[in-house]
């Protein structure tokens, strides 16, 4: 009798696993099939967007080789505990000009920028590439974790676009300005990361809202026009979708590798953050897409943030005890345009947002 009923007990115990199964597949299936009849019919049209946008100028211009990180990481201030702006930091304003206003209205304030020194942005091409995971001013604790982890202030890099545009409009260096304005956000961009990408967007939105303030621009002077701004915050969205992992294996690929490939190593960066995280879990039911991530790591980025979240990224086994909260956005995510905060904002939903990128503005 207890052999039986044991039997029995055992039967309705993987029964009910079974069901429960079944269950929960229910309920996430439906989605991730979605996603992944949507990235496949959408792949191409991402494509033909992304070479339109990788054949814009900036993409082209001739840049040093080398790494901003040993600068820059020392001169920035580091949100979510890190390490304040140093005292002697080039980055540093006087208190005239930390009065948050936008160009525009700096423009009619004419504000003295006499005191500023501009040199340090022109020492900045001497690289392209800026690394912000490697040559810190401090440690990054393990495992390492994307969601929480100190970055940059950027803000600081927004305020002070506007006022070497201001400065070179008035003193009839525009285009000296512009080019200066257009290395920080390639440095930006280069960053490897969705935030640093939306930085060089904005970066980039100055330098065209200055050009648009002057009555006579340079005929040469050819900021980035608003559509291939557009197209660019929504093709850097895009990647992340066609890099996750629920993405086709042939359908990652190609989004990877057509329009030179600009985004492939932000979309890798994003979406490998969350793939890493669910490994434990999620490599059974991916194997195919996980072994594709692994490789794409032979092919280097910029930067080593993907290499940074494959070794040494948090996963779900490492997860916080329960009950502990999210933490509240940085600082400085408060103070970014409205359409920037809802996009890096953690409680963002990246997937939906990727979607409704690519469908909206491709």
């Amino acid at each position: 009798m207890l052999v039986w009923f044991a039997s029995i007990l055992v039967v309705l115990v993987v029964v009910a696993l079974i069901a429960f199964d079944m269950f929960i597949r229910s309920r996430y299936e439906p989605t991730l099939d979605a996603m992944r009849q949507d990235v496949t019919a959408q792949v191409d049209l991402f494509c033909d967007e992304q070479t339109q946008l990788a054949a814009d100028p900036w993409f082209h211009e001739p840049r040093v080789e080398g790494d901003a990180g040993p600068v820059l990481n020392a001169w920035v201030q580091w949100e979510d505990a890190g390490p304040s702006m140093p005292a002697d930091s080039p980055l540093q304003l006087p208190a005239h000009l930390k009065e948050k206003k936008t160009l525009d209205e700096w423009f009619a304030a004419a504000p003295d920028l006499s005191s500023l020194r501009f040199e340090w942005m022109r020492e900045l091409q001497r690289f392209d590439r800026w690394d912000t995971v490697r040559n810190l001013p401090f440690q990054h604790e393990t495992p390492y974790n994307m969601m929480t982890a100190p970055v940059p202030n950027f803000i600081a890099l927004l305020e002070w676009s506007k006022f070497r545009l201001l400065h070179g409009v008035k003193t009839g260096q525009p285009l000296e300005a512009a080019r200066d304005v257009r290395h920080l956000a390639w440095l930006s961009y280069r960053t490897d990361s969705l935030l640093g990408a939306m930085i060089a967007y904005a970066l980039l939105g100055q330098e065209h809202k200055a050009h648009a303030l002057m009555e006579q621009p340079p005929a040469e002077w050819k900021p980035m026009s608003e559509a291939q701004r557009g197209r660019m915050r929504a093709v850097v969205w895009a990647s992340m979708s066609f890099a996750s992992i629920v993405s086709p294996v042939e359908v990652a690929r190609k989004a990877r590798s057509c329009g030179s490939a600009i985004t492939r190593c932000i979309g890798l960066v994003e979406a490998s953050n969350l793939a890493r995280y669910l490994q434990p879990i999620a490599e059974p039911s991916f194997r195919a897409a996980y072994a594709e991530l692994q490789k794409e790591l032979a092919t280097p980025c910029p930067s080593s943030m993907l290499t940074m979240v494959w070794e040494h990224g948090v996963t779900i086994d490492d997860r916080q005890p329960p009950g502990s909260a999210m933490p509240d956005p940085p600082t400085w995510m408060r103070s970014l345009p409205d359409a920037m905060r809802a996009s890096t904002s953690p409680e963002h939903s990246w997937r939906s947002s990727a979607r409704n990128s690519t469908r909206s503005r491709c």
